[in-house]
């Protein structure tokens, strides 16, 4: 069994898509419990499903990477093991999502053949055809049931029925609505798993407990309404950026490479700082990969505009040095523990600096100094 295909479907491709009834068959072929987890020949699955779960708080999407297949494939159960076990409402949706946004991210990217193996597992009544209509090629149709529980979520108006072709009974989509509609379905199922895992968190195995609490922490770090609150600073104060978000700055301008949770960190300061959506669009033109339509959604969903509404806090100082893109620490980083908290103390001492002292006689004299207490 570990070796060949299953009904069309290859080991990579359950290693891509571990959620379908396939995947979990070959998992459970393995016969692991939860004491097998804490075993060094499963640290990498166990770290990979830890990183599952992080990307998804910190980035809304799991990275559909995919270097190791049988790491890829048990680590989603895992995955879902440890989501369960935070036992945290808002994780299991964000969680569920994420995991779907990835499997869209791949599914727009499959043959037609493959599709339709993939819908089939995962129990849709999917028909390939070929109807092309106003410059559209339709090359699926899928049975009411099917296409009205997974469209009935989505909110643009084009996935009403109404809006629709309709022929025999069954409505035609093309292949990239097919990978939409699937990913609808994906996270419907994964936030079923979830669901029938409830009761866990009583009892978290002790080997388990720093997964849990490494989640734990990036929640509270990241969560909307957590964290530092910016007080009214007046315009953005480039001389009160902490080293790290300065060193991010000179990159983009020097055009150099900065990494995606870098860029993240970057656009979600800039925000809390009071910088405007198009203003931060503006400053990643520079960028060698720029392409305003992608950056403009992603500038936007940070900064709680799309997606799930949350408006993300940038990552604590701890998570920017295990990111790599904490450098050249000064002093006052020693005493903060957040980007944010560096700017904020930064600007009042700037501002406390600039403003003017009254002379005994009640003239303006000199400016005040002096440093934050």
């Amino acid at each position: 069994m570990r070796g060949g295909s299953w009904a069309g479907l290859t080991k990579r491709d359950l290693a891509k898509y571990p959620f379908l009834k396939k995947a979990s068959e070959y998992v459970s072929a393995f016969g692991l419990d939860l004491r097998d987890l804490v075993s060094p020949t499963l640290s990498k699955t166990l770290e990979r499903a830890l990183q599952r779960v992080l990307d998804a708080i910190r980035f809304g999407k799991v990275s559909p990477r995919l270097t190791d297949e049988d790491v890829e494939l048990l680590s989603f159960p895992v995955a879902v093991l440890l989501v369960s076990l935070v036992g945290n409402e808002y994780l299991k949706k964000r969680y569920a999502l994420a995991e779907a946004k990835r499997a869209e991210e791949l599914l727009a990217s499959e043959s037609p053949d493959k599709l339709a193996v993939l819908a089939t597992d995962l129990g849709w009544d999917i028909r390939s055809v070929e109807v092309p209509f106003g410059g559209i090629l339709y090359e699926f149709s899928l049975s009411l049931k099917d296409y009205l529980r997974n469209a009935s979520r989505l909110k643009d108006k084009k996935w009403k029925l109404v809006n629709r072709l309709v022929k025999s009974g069954r409505v035609l989509v093309t292949r990239l609505e097919v990978a939409r509609l699937l990913s609808e379905e994906i996270s419907s199922k994964i936030e079923e798993l979830l669901a029938k895992r409830g009761g866990l968190k009583d009892s978290i195995p002790e080997g388990l407990l720093p997964y849990v609490e490494r989640i734990r922490e990036a929640m509270s770090e990241l969560k909307m309404g957590e964290g530092p609150r910016l007080e009214e600073v007046g315009e953005v104060l480039f001389e009160a950026f902490p080293p790290c978000m300065k060193a991010i700055y000179n990159a983009l301008h020097e055009k150099r490479h900065v990494p995606h949770a870098g860029r993240f960190a970057f656009t979600a300061f800039l925000l809390h700082i009071g910088m405007g959506i198009d203003d931060v669009v503006e400053l990643f033109r520079q960028v060698a990969d720029f392409s305003e339509k992608i950056t403009r959604y992603q500038v936007e969903h940070i900064a709680g505009e799309r997606g799930g509404r949350t408006q993300y806090t940038p990552p604590s100082c701890k998570t920017m040095r295990s990111y790599g893109l904490c450098v050249g620490a000064d002093e006052l980083c020693q005493k903060v523990r957040h980007p944010l908290t560096y700017y904020m103390r930064k600007a009042r001492m700037l501002k406390r600096r600039k403003r003017p002292v009254k002379t005994a006689e009640g003239e303006e004299g000199g400016q005040g100094g002096g440093e934050d207490g």
